[in-house]
């Protein structure tokens, strides 16, 4: 697979910390400059070292400087697109109601409903869901960590990319695992969905048509962002994952109306116990 710095670049950035971190702000900003520029002179211009600069780019997936630049001069124009349009965002603030409205509808009509189906089939005769999902893409994660745990699913959310991949890990063909993701996907996602996929786990993932991970689900949900605000997600996404989500949910009393009124009924006495200020004992 071609290694491309813009999705690596988008997917590893709020990670990216310290040097690493102003190695990457610079690439964003200038990324012709770069390649101008010998190791040396890059480093010196950052503070940084040519060995820090080599990390960086191993990090990327690329053998070092040499090849990381090799790329990037053929992804100039994507690195571009990287940095926010200050015009489209003055736009969209003026009337951000009616533009989510208007894209979530457009985005939504790429979820069909038989995939809808699939997904919840597989959720629901699944003794484990785990879910999987990174920065912005967590907000969804715990919305269905929460939902899921609440009908009496078995289900685990992990933020630590080594527990989620260990977790994923130990599933077998009577799990499920989910993974949202807003972007190309990252490569902790993409292990996590292949330790899963080993373990003959059912993957279902919620990510755009674009994504690395849509190839390797079994059952695969599109959210699709025509306009993006800002070239890292984090507004339209979440709000396509939370629609997806409740989309779930509600399939899944639609196929299975008993089960799901006895589980939200349980949920209820377990709730009314809690707000209780005087507590006997069940």
């Amino acid at each position: 697979m071609k290694r491309s710095v813009y999705h690596r670049l988008r997917d590893l950035l709020p990670q990216l910390r310290g040097v690493h971190g102003e190695i990457a702000r610079h690439v964003i900003e200038d990324p012709s400059s770069v390649l101008e520029m010998k190791i040396t002179d890059f480093a010196k211009k950052i503070n940084a070292s040519p060995a820090s600069l080599v990390d960086f780019c191993k990090k990327l997936g690329f053998s070092g400087f040499k090849e990381f630049r090799l790329a990037l001069a053929q992804e100039i124009s994507l690195l571009e697109s990287m940095k926010p349009d200050v015009e489209k965002i003055s736009e969209v603030s003026r009337d951000y109601i009616n533009f989510i409205i208007e894209e979530v509808k457009e985005s939504l009509k790429l979820v069909g409903d038989d995939d809808l189906t699939k997904a919840t089939n597989a959720l629901m005769k699944s003794n484990v869901v785990e879910i999987a999902a990174y920065g912005f893409d967590t907000v969804a994660a715990r919305d269905l960590f929460l939902k899921l745990k609440q009908f009496g699913f078995q289900v685990n959310f992990f933020e630590n990319p080594f527990l989620q991949s260990i977790s994923a890990s130990f599933l077998n063909e009577n799990s499920c695992l989910v993974a949202i993701s807003s972007s190309h996907s990252s490569r902790d996602l993409l292990d996590a969905v292949s330790y899963a996929k080993r373990a003959k786990a059912t993957v279902v993932a919620i990510a755009p048509p674009s994504s690395a991970v849509s190839d390797l689900a079994d059952v695969f949900l599109a959210v699709y962002v025509k306009t993006e605000v800002f070239p890292e997600g984090g507004f339209l996404t979440r709000f396509l994952q939370l629609f997806v989500i409740d989309m779930l949910l509600l399939k899944m009393f639609e196929l299975d109306k008993e089960r799901f009124r006895s589980a939200y009924t349980h949920f209820e006495e377990v709730l009314r116990y809690k707000r209780r200020g005087d507590r006997g004992v069940f």
